[in-house]
């Protein structure tokens, strides 16, 4: 594209009865103005203008700017791409059309817009409205279109029939149905195959068929006035789409995928030493070790803006407590809140950098839950200063990684006053205006000073609450304060699925539930483990605060403390979790890389089977599981659908046909899980008891394969688990698997994308396992070698064979007879 733009206007008189005359006016980089490249197409209106601008090859933006409008500023930093010069067509008829040159055209009608992939209208009768101090869009629905995504939704996932709230709050002990939580995201995506963001971080709604049954209508108080029509075949498409534009999660540092000990909360050094020692002695791994609030005071009122470990005799040398802790490959992670109490440590020193009320005061909360006090305001240059010295100082005593609470913020009336100035707005902007865009901010401020500051480390970010983006800062979001009950448990399917199809790809749950419950149940905690081990963040995490208010039950979040069977079988997925590093670790590369969730909706790669929308509560994890959680209480048994194909069963390799729903057994120790034929499952092989993370060698890997006769590939991700720009750099390594079965004769071969890798005489063994196999000779590269008996993963049943290849980076052919 050139640095000059040449604006050409053209006046098109319409064929059509239209009265008023209308312009469309093309920003363009070539010399025909018809048929050159351009960035922009501008129709002008009698009451507004509308702008569209191509982005990569199947995403177009649209902005309507009213004449009578004047909040229309664009807020929000979601969007990381930009307009993309594309060869376009204008003809004039009876209608306006745009054709861009992939396929993708704008039609023009009046007040009307429809949106074409090639001759197929997918995206009819958009129009802008105004009505009761809401400004937006509404769209025609077709008759069994289906709509995903929103974000946080503990609803049915589709959301047709449903008005929503794009409002982040907060909801606690909230289970099944509730229906406006943490994480409200405005991209939404319709089973005809396109999607539709609203790139306005304002209050608004999405209305999608509520109302009216056939009318899609979202709404907004403030902000530019804008969508984006992101198209794609399936998910898949569209999600690769979608994170083109809004960018993806830079891969996690590897010990993120480990075990987290953490509840609500530890009260002192002697607590926290005596539940790892516990946990450590019972043989559970340990990767991150989390500090709720009472780092910084003894109690849960009054102590926010403290922002260091105040009380000195519970917590009297912080730094050697980390620093001990980190000896042992354990990562420590501190809560923070963005609210400044009076009587705090850092109150005073943050005064100067509080939103401010309307006279330009810093605003004072005086009925928020935690005590009398101001919120930082994140949008100031100085104010985000002013926070990274508090965190950079706990960075110092050894701190790992942090968690963001109460970001949404849980308490944020309108007459708070925000300074964008930084952001090149120069006007006052109300809280409302820019609610949902607060905690992306938060994370952005974390993200953006460990970049320049720390740029060895990849950071981990808990945190609540954010906006479309937010996922490119390196958030880890959990689900808020669930019910510790069989709805709380229930409402993680939607949600968690519901943030998957936003873009949010690591977002998991307070495993075993959070809010306080009157009884401990061992077999809903069993369960919830069960299911997190299978999900991108394992977190235990709940209430007990035995010494501090003696009158609520206290309920353990740390497997630990739970007797037997329980104990046992939590013990079993978490090594299983752990046994899957490389697996799951390939899963973050493919995230990257592609934006594809980490779990995936039966219907992820085609909408064409009904009964994977009617499996609300299964899904895939990454392209090789199926995953069927136990969400019912007191049951052995569970009915699953398995998709077209076919699929071994984990628990004894029975190979079952699929496209159909099966009852299958689901006894407290199982949780029905498959693998598709033609799987390639890379696993730590290890026969020690794993500590944690560090101890991961990906120079020696279990790979299980399960025959298919059909040709399948899989490629296996391997860095250091630490290099922030391993990607932007090149030094990871990727080796692909191809397979087939013909009869009794398996084929598979190795490549790697890097094979000056292995210049050095460095080599890999992988250990391919086969199930139910009875090899009788293997050939690599023609040369006969031994085989054995061999055990897979800790929960793979069934009998398997196996064989150690040396691959020293050539490409390798195996061939296996049985």
């Amino acid at each position: 594209m050139n640095n000059r733009k040449i604006i050409v206007s053209i006046l098109f008189l319409l064929i059509s009865r239209l009265v008023v005359a209308q312009q469309v006016i093309v920003n363009n980089v070539g010399k025909d103005p018809f048929n050159g490249k351009v960035t922009e197409v501008v129709f002008k209106g009698k009451e507004g203008q509308w702008t569209f601008n191509p982005y990569n090859a199947l995403v177009v933006k649209a902005t309507y700017r009213p004449a009578d409008y004047n909040r229309g500023e664009l807020m929000s930093n979601a969007v990381i791409g930009t307009p993309q010069a594309t060869q376009a067509k204008i003809t004039n008829g009876t209608s306006q059309t745009v054709e861009f040159e992939n396929g993708l055209s704008v039609v023009i009608q009046r007040d009307r817009i429809y949106f074409r992939q090639g001759r197929e209208i997918k995206v009819k009768n958009a129009s802008y409205f105004s009505q009761d101090n809401n400004r937006g869009f509404r769209f025609q629905l077709t008759d069994g279109e289906k709509w995903l995504g929103g974000g946080e939704r503990a609803l049915p996932m589709d959301r047709r029939g449903y008005r929503l709230q794009l409002y982040n709050s907060p909801a606690y002990g909230y289970g099944l149905g509730a229906d406006n939580l943490n994480f409200s995201v405005p991209f939404f995506i319709s089973s005809n195959n396109y999607g539709l963001f609203f790139d306005n971080p304002s209050k608004g709604y999405a209305d999608i068929g509520l109302t009216e049954k056939s009318t899609l209508e979202a709404g907004f108080m403030s902000g530019e006035l804008n969508f984006y029509v992101v198209f794609g075949r399936n998910l898949d498409e569209i999600m690769l789409n979608y994170s083109a534009i809004t960018g993806r999660q830079p891969l996690p540092p590897r010990w993120a995928l480990g075990n987290f000990v953490s509840r609500f909360g530890y009260r002192s050094e002697a607590q926290v030493k005596d539940v790892v020692a516990k946990m450590q002695a019972a043989g559970f791994p340990i990767d991150g070790l989390i500090f709720d609030l009472f780092w910084f005071g003894d109690d849960i009122k009054g102590t926010l803006g403290n922002f260091d470990w105040v009380n000195t005799s519970k917590w009297p040398n912080p730094k050697n407590m980390l620093t001990r802790f980190r000896q042992q490959n354990i990562k420590p992670v501190l809560i923070t809140e963005p609210f400044f109490l009076k009587g705090t440590k850092s109150f005073a020193e943050a005064t100067p950098f509080l939103a401010t009320d309307a006279a330009g005061q810093p605003y004072m909360y005086k009925d928020l839950y935690f005590g009398e006090g101001g919120l930082i305001d994140i949008f100031r240059k100085p104010a985000r200063d002013f926070m990274w010295k508090l965190y950079k100082k706990q960075v110092a005593n050894g701190v790992s990684g942090w968690w963001s609470d109460l970001g949404e913020p849980e308490k944020h009336p309108n007459t708070i006053v925000h300074n964008l100035k930084d952001q090149g707005i120069n006007r006052p902007v109300t809280a409302d205006e820019i609610h949902n865009l607060y905690g992306h901010q938060w994370s952005a401020l974390l993200y953006e000073k460990y970049r320049d500051d720390y740029p060895d480390q990849r950071l981990f970010h808990l945190n609540r609450a954010g906006f479309a983006g937010s996922q490119r800062y390196s958030v880890f979001p959990w689900t808020g304060d669930v019910a510790r009950s069989w709805s709380g448990l229930k409402a993680q399917w939607p949600v968690l699925m519901g943030m998957s199809l936003s873009g949010l790809p690591y977002v998991h749950s307070d495993a075993g539930g959070f809010a306080m419950a009157d009884e401990a149940d061992a077999e809903l905690y069993t369960r919830w483990l069960q299911f997190a081990a299978f999900t991108p963040v394992f977190r235990p995490h709940g209430t007990a605060l035995e010494d501090y208010d003696k009158t609520v039950k206290s309920i353990p979040s740390e497997p630990v403390f739970w007797q037997e069977p329980y104990q046992g079988i939590v013990k079993k997925y978490v090594r299983l979790r752990y046994e899957l590093l490389p697996y799951n670790y390939s899963l973050a590369y493919d995230q990257a890389v592609n934006g594809r969730p980490l779990m995936r909706p039966l219907y992820y790669y085609n909408y064409n089977d009904p009964e994977t929308f009617n499996a609300t509560d299964q899904y895939f994890w990454g392209d090789q599981f199926l995953v069927a959680p136990v969400m019912t209480q007191s049951a052995t048994s569970r009915k699953v659908y398995l998709p077209e194909g076919q699929w071994y069963r984990f628990s004894d390799s029975k190979l079952l046909e699929g496209k159909q729903w099966l009852d299958q057994p689901a006894e407290l120790a199982t949780m029905p899980l498959y693998a598709k034929a033609g799987s390639f499952i890379p696993f730590w092989q290890t026969d020690s008891v794993i500590r944690n993370t560090e101890a991961y060698n990906s120079k020696s890997i279990g790979m299980v394969y399960y025959p298919s006769a059909a040709a399948a590939a899989y490629t296996w991700y391997d860095d250091d688990g630490a290099e922030p720009r391993a990607l932007e750099r090149a030094e990871y390594e990727l080796v692909t698997f191809t397979g087939v079965t013909k009869g009794n004769t398996i084929s598979i071969e190795l490549k790697t994308n890097n094979p000056a890798a292995y210049k050095r005489k460095q080599q890999r063994k992988f250990t391919l396992l086969i199930p139910g196999a009875n090899i009788k000779f293997v050939h690599v590269n023609g040369t006969e070698i031994s085989t054995t008996a061999a055990k897979p993963m800790i929960m793979a049943g069934g009998q398997f064979s196996a064989t150690t290849i040396v691959f020293d980076g050539k490409p390798t052919t195996v061939e296996i007879k049985l």
